[in-house]
C-alpha cells in the first residue's frame, strides 16, 4: 500500500516538476500590471535592451523626415527630429545635428561627466551651428483619462572656444531644454497640443521638468526631449539621459504596455537640397558646402580621397577641417589622377555582381552601401580621422532577408568600398577583425536603404592579443547586468512560490491517502 502511495506521490511531484518547467513560459506571457509610478517608457535609459551591451537593433538611424543619414545614430525605441527653419534670433536657418549614443567611458567621463547613469546617454550638438533637436516616443495602450508625468536629465555645453576646456563660456541662456507631452499621441514636435516645461542647465545634469498631462481618448502619448541654442557658437552640444514616464493617478485597469508601433511620421521642415555640382568652365568639379555636412562625408559622396580635396582647398580650409555653409569646395581638377575603385580581395557571389546596363539605367531604383573599419585607438566606437587610421583585412558581409549578398576584405588604403546597384530594403553589415584585434562597438549594422540613397558603415576594432574579434549574434547574447538584477529577484521569488505551492498539494495528498489507509 505504501509503495502504491509512494507511486502517487512521486507522480505529483513529476508534474510539479513538469509545471515548475513550463511556468516561464506563462509568467512571462501573463501581462504586467500599469500601477502608479511604474516606467511606461522603453529604453527610458537609453541602454537599449541587451543588457547594458551592444546588440543589433541598439542604435538605428529612422528620423523625423523618413531620410536616412550618416550621422544620425538614435537609441533603440526613440526617433531623432531636428529644425530646419529659421533661428528667431540670428534669422540663420537651424542646422541638422549630429546625433550619437555615447558610451561611459573616455572622453566622455569627464569632468563634467556626460552620462549620468548607465552605460550610455545622448549626445547631440552643432558644430559652429545653432540646433533645434531632440528625441521622441509614441507609448501606447495606457488608460484614457489617467495622468502621467514625464522628466529627463540634461545639460549642455556651450562654449565658442576651447580655453574653457570642456565647460561652458557662453551666454547663460544659450541653450533651453524642454520636455513636453501630446496626450493623444501625436509625433509632430512644433505641434501647439504638446504640453511643454522647460529649463536650463550646463556642464551638470540636472532635471528638466517634470510636466504633466492626461492621456487621450485613444489610449496614446507621445513624449518629447528638446534642446535649442540660440547663438552658432563652436561648441553647441546636448547631452540626455534617464528620461521617465509614469502614472501619477491609477489606470482604470492592469494592462500591458506593448511596444511603441513604428511612428507614423508628420510632414517636418524639408531638409535643404543639395546643389547639384557642375563643373566650371575649367573642367574643376565644385561641392557647394550644404548645413550638416563634414568633409569626410563630402569625400564619400564624391568618392575622392578626403586628402584631395585638402590639397585643392588648402587656403581656405580651416583648423581641424573647419569648412562653412555655402563654401565652395574644388572636388577635382581635369588634371588630377583618377580615383582608383577598390576592388575586393574576396569576391562577391555571383547575386552580388556588378550591376547590368539595365541596373545602371534604372539607378534611381537602387542604393549604395559603403563600409571601411578602423582602428578604434580610444574604444570610443566613434572614427577619429586625425587619429585613428583604416583597418587592412577585416572581413565584411553583406546580407538581406534572402542571404548573402556580398563580401569584401579591406586593404586599408582604398576604402570605403561600396556594394552598388542595392534593391531598397533592410541590410545587415557584419564585420569580422583579422587576428589580434576585437571588435570595440558593434560587430553588426542594419541599416534601412531607400532607392537613390548611399549609406555610410563604420566598424571600429581595438587590438587584444590573442583575440580575434566577437562576432557572437549580440541579439543571442545573455541578457544580464545591473538592469536584469531586479528581474532575477522578481522569477526567483515567482519560482519559490510555486514550488511550495507544488510541495504542499503533494504533502496534502499524502495526508489524506494516509487517512484513507488507517
Amino acid at each position: 500500500m505504501l509503495n502504491k502511495y509512494g507511486r502517487v506521490v512521486g507522480s505529483v511531484l513529476l508534474l510539479g516538476l513538469l509545471f515548475l518547467t513550463m511556468a516561464p513560459m506563462w509568467v512571462g506571457a501573463a501581462p504586467k500590471p500599469q500601477a502608479v509610478g511604474q516606467e511606461l517608457l522603453r529604453n527610458p535609459g537609453f541602454e537599449g535592451s541587451c543588457g547594458g551591451g551592444w546588440c543589433a537593433n541598439n542604435w538605428t538611424r529612422d528620423t523625423f523626415t523618413g531620410a536616412v543619414y550618416g550621422e544620425i545614430f538614435t537609441p533603440e525605441g526613440w526617433v531623432t527630429y531636428w529644425s530646419e527653419g529659421t533661428n528667431p534670433v540670428d534669422g540663420r536657418p537651424y542646422g541638422r545635428p549630429e546625433c550619437k549614443v555615447i558610451p561611459n567611458a573616455d572622453p566622455f567621463l569627464g569632468p563634467p561627466a556626460r552620462v549620468r547613469s548607465g552605460m550610455y546617454a545622448i549626445m547631440q550638438f552643432g558644430f559652429f551651428r545653432s540646433i533645434d533637436s531632440g528625441v521622441y516616443q509614441t507609448v501606447t495602450g495606457l488608460t484614457p483619462g489617467a495622468t502621467v508625468r514625464f522628466s529627463a536629465y540634461a545639460h549642455a555645453w556651450a562654449c565658442d572656444d576651447d580655453e574653457h576646456s570642456a565647460y561652458s563660456c557662453a551666454d547663460a541662456y544659450q541653450t533651453l531644454f524642454r520636455v513636453g507631452i501630446d496626450p493623444n499621441g501625436g509625433t509632430n514636435p512644433w505641434s501647439p497640443s504638446i504640453v511643454w516645461a522647460s529649463g536650463y542647465s550646463y556642464d551638470e545634469f540636472r532635471l528638466i521638468g517634470p510636466v504633466e498631462a492626461q492621456v487621450g481618448q485613444n489610449g496614446n502619448v507621445t513624449v518629447f526631449i528638446r534642446g535649442t541654442t540660440k547663438w552658432p557658437v563652436k561648441h553647441n552640444d546636448i547631452y540626455i539621459d534617464d528620461a521617465s514616464l509614469v502614472y501619477t493617478t491609477p489606470p482604470a485597469t492592469a494592462t500591458n504596455t506593448p511596444l511603441p508601433a513604428p511612428p507614423t511620421y508628420t510632414p517636418g521642415p524639408s531638409p535643404t537640397p543639395r546643389a547639384t555640382p557642375t563643373p566650371r568652365p575649367d573642367g574643376a568639379i565644385v561641392h557647394v558646402v550644404q548645413p550638416g555636412d563634414t568633409l569626410f562625408g563630402i569625400s564619400l559622396m564624391y568618392n575622392v580621397p578626403m586628402e584631395q580635396i585638402q590639397q585643392l582647398n588648402a587656403g581656405s580650409i580651416g583648423p581641424n577641417n573647419l569648412i562653412s555653409v555655402d563654401q565652395a569646395l574644388v572636388i577635382s581638377i581635369p588634371s588630377a589622377p583618377p580615383t582608383a575603385v577598390p576592388v575586393a580581395p574576396t569576391q562577391a557571389p555571383a547575386d552580388a555582381a556588378s550591376p547590368t546596363p539595365a541596373q545602371v539605367a534604372e539607378g534611381g531604383d537602387t542604393g549604395t552601401i559603403c563600409v571601411l573599419a578602423f582602428n578604434d585607438r580610444n574604444g570610443d566606437s566613434f572614427c577619429q580621422q586625425d587619429t585613428e587610421e583604416l583597418l587592412a583585412n577585416v572581413s565584411f558581409s553583406l546580407g538581406d532577408a534572402a542571404g548573402l549578398r556580398g563580401q569584401y576584405t579591406t586593404d586599408g588604403l582604398s576604402e570605403p568600398y561600396c556594394f552598388s546597384a542595392l534593391a531598397p530594403g533592410m541590410y545587415r553589415v557584419t564585420m569580422q577583425p583579422p587576428d589580434g584585434y576585437a571588435v570595440s562597438g558593434p560587430a553588426y549594422a542594419s541599416v534601412g536603404l531607400t532607392a537613390g540613397a548611399t549609406l555610410d558603415v563604420a566598424l571600429g576594432a581595438q587590438r587584444s592579443e590573442g583575440a580575434g574579434g566577437d562576432t557572437t549574434d549580440p541579439e543571442d547574447e545573455d541578457q544580464g547586468g545591473a538592469s536584469q538584477g531586479a528581474g532575477a529577484l522578481t522569477w526567483i521569488a515567482r519560482i519559490g512560490g510555486i514550488l511550495l505551492l507544488v510541495v504542499a498539494i503533494a504533502v496534502a495528498l499524502l495526508f489524506f491517502l494516509t487517512r484513507r489507509a488507517a
